[in-house]
């Protein structure tokens, strides 16, 4: 999906992190919840932003589901019919991974996470592409303890190479992609081979 859309609003931020609450209807799942490495972004006062990548999506039991699950049902039709009218509360986590001012992206951390409350939507392939332009953002990922960052990693590299027009453009996003990747893990080459992989 090209076009920007609402995410949900932030529960809680920190500098390095924060967490969007969302609720969808579970019918709308697959399209609406952003995927593991996503690109989104929190809009603040003025055109500054804050942008982060999913890294994490959690759905959260609610108390009628676990009456059903504990009522042990399992016709097709009660659970089709749960899933096409009833709202879900969705927890999204998101490390942040840069943030930017107009047209300008900055790879580092923001003077200020987002508010309480703040407006998260995904990025749209032009956005996508301007903020992944430059490598740097590689090493915010690369550098979080509490996500496993590998697979966020090469998701977001997916990503950003589909957001490219052209099949050129896309292999040599890879081929810059990957020469960056050499040089930040030439200690770890086997991690480096293991990400490399997976990318092809």
């Amino acid at each position: 999906m090209d076009g920007e859309y609402e995410v949900g609003r932030v529960l809680r931020s920190s500098t390095a992190a924060f967490t969007v609450g969302c609720r969808q209807l579970i019918a709308e799942q697959d399209k609406m919840t952003p995927k593991l490495g996503a690109l989104l972004k929190a809009k603040g006062g003025g055109d500054r932003v804050v942008y982060g990548m999913t890294c994490n999506v959690t759905i959260e039991d609610d108390a009628f589901v676990r009456q059903l699950v504990a009522a042990g049902v399992d016709t097709a039709e009660i659970i089709e019919d749960q899933r096409q009218k009833r709202q879900v509360p969705i927890v999204v986590d998101v490390m942040i991974v840069g943030h930017g001012e107009g047209l300008k992206c900055y790879h580092r951390l923001p003077p200020q996470p987002p508010r309480t409350l703040d407006e998260i939507s995904t990025c749209g392939n032009a956005e996508v592409v301007r903020f992944t332009q430059e490598h740097d953002w590689m090493r915010l990922v690369l550098g979080s303890i509490d996500a496993p960052v590998d697979q966020i990693l090469v998701a977001a590299l997916r990503l950003a190479r589909d957001a490219r027009p052209s099949n050129d453009e896309r292999r040599q996003y890879l081929v810059g992609a990957g020469r960056e990747l050499a040089k930040l893990l030439s200690l770890d080459l086997a991690r480096l081979d293991g990400i490399l992989r997976q990318l092809r």
